[in-house]
């Protein structure tokens, strides 16, 4: 009986072990008594706990459900406002139509003139925005757009300002003056000089650097135009009013002039052409070059031998020198061992004259050569950006045709100075033969005489 009330004991003290594990490990069971003293007071503690937690859910579940209601009552609440702040709206709106109504009655014919005022508003305003004139007279669009695009009507002095501006463009395209005005990129704001030429053209008066408008207000051309025309700017800033002067006018109020600067320059296109239009280049620098060198040597050769033909005595710093030294180390010989000695002098002589001239002939037949390979490349591009991109666009095939013309160019301009120096230096070199080889013919022959003589 004992030992099976110790295993009941132990199985309670093992269901209840999570409640009093730490007192149970910490302080040994001496009897079953105690054992069964300690599972009744841990029983009971678990049992107090658990009412404690169902007390605690019900009061959170009785709050939870509290504030729902709360939740569900302001939401009627909201719902009720909605409904009748719909009912306001549909009430204003009604009342928007009706006073709309009653507005185009009172207007009548003052409507129709209304509407020409905020219509000549927004057409003169378009006017007024791309005019240089708007840089000396600032503001003039803002107040023209306040009148286009206000739905009220136009105050007394709105329509006056409309008139004042129409006839203050009027007579402000046909002067040519210099004001003081503030430009957003120039001098930090601060007011500079301007020149402007009616409506169609601006520039600062010292640099005569151009301007551009945008929106009424005036800023600097992204790049300046040539030199030309900024000479003539200045003709007409330092001007005097009774003097007249040639002047840059853009009709198109800068378009053209837009386009001017837009168009490349000759760096810009010399570097269109590429690695082959580098390529083409060197070779005509190289060309160049030894032509340059050559026609240098062949003239200074041509006065030499043109000095020693004066003289009998042979030097050796020219060809026809050193051709007379090996005819004196020949001359008492028979006349086919010197015509022999004269022919090698000339031959060794000819090697010299015509030194780089295969080199200069070469380059400018491959020079063009290079510059059809790039003519096909370029080609090669356009069809390719047509191939992807479609025609168009005709600024995609751009590239491409700027590149192949480039490099053609380049070919040409490279081929044709090539073979003019080629055709000098070759026609002088014959000429040195020709005096080399007639001179000789005159030794042998001078030679041959004299031994006839005896």
């Amino acid at each position: 009986m004992k030992s099976l009330l110790g295993a009941v004991a132990l199985s309670a003290a093992t269901l209840i072990v999570p409640a009093g594990a730490a007192f149970a490990q910490n302080t040994p069971v001496k009897s079953i008594d105690e054992l069964i003293a300690r599972v009744g007071r841990d029983s009971r503690e678990a049992n107090a706990e658990a009412q404690r937690r169902v007390r605690e859910f019900t009061q959170k579940k009785n709050q939870q459900q509290r504030l729902l209601n709360q939740a569900k009552s302001q939401l009627r609440s909201f719902r009720s406002q909605e409904a009748a702040n719909n009912k306001k709206l549909d009430t204003n709106k009604d009342m928007v139509l009706k006073l709309d109504d009653d507005l185009r009655v009172a207007q009548g014919s003052f409507g129709e003139l209304f509407g020409a005022a905020r219509q000549a508003a927004g057409e003169i305003k378009a006017v007024v925005d791309v005019s240089f004139i708007s840089g000396q007279y600032p503001g003039r669009g803002d107040d023209l757009g306040d009148v286009a695009n206000s739905s009220k009507l136009p105050e007394v002095f709105e329509l006056e300002n409309i008139y004042k501006t129409i006839l203050q463009e009027a007579k402000a395209q046909g002067e040519v003056v210099t004001y003081s005005g503030s430009i957003a990129d120039v001098n930090d704001g601060a007011p500079v000089e301007i020149t402007r030429v009616g409506p169609f053209t601006s520039w600062l008066a010292k640099e005569a650097s151009f301007l551009k408008v945008d929106d009424g207000e005036l800023g600097m051309l992204s790049r300046q135009p040539s030199g030309r025309l900024r000479a003539l700017a200045k003709n007409v800033s330092s001007g005097s009013p009774d003097k007249i002067v040639k002047g840059p006018v853009d009709p198109t109020r800068g378009v053209l002039l837009g386009l001017v600067v837009r168009t490349p320059t000759i760096t810009e296109r010399y570097h269109a052409g590429g690695n082959i239009g580098y390529a083409v280049s060197v070779m005509a620098a190289i060309g160049t070059f030894i032509g340059i060198w050559r026609l240098f040597v062949l003239f200074t050769t041509s006065m030499a031998v043109r000095s020693q033909m004066r003289r009998s005595k042979p030097g050796k710093g020219n060809p026809l020198g050193r051709i007379m030294a090996a005819y004196e180390s020949a001359k008492d010989k028979d006349i086919e061992t010197i015509e022999l000695k004269l022919d090698d002098a000339i031959l060794k002589e000819t090697g010299k004259l015509e030194f780089g001239l295969s080199l200069i002939k070469v380059l400018a037949a491959v020079s063009p050569l290079m510059g059809l390979l790039g003519t096909v490349i370029g080609m090669i591009k356009t069809f390719q950006a047509i191939t992807l991109f479609g025609a168009g666009d005709p600024q995609l095939m751009a590239d491409g045709i700027s590149f192949a013309l480039v490099t053609t160019v380049l070919g040409l301009l490279s081929a044709i100075p090539l073979l003019l120096l080629h055709s000098f230096c070759s026609s002088a070199s014959r000429s040195l033969q020709q005096v080399l080889e007639e001179q000789a013919a005159g030794m042998v022959a001078a030679n041959a005489e004299a031994r006839s003589g005896k």
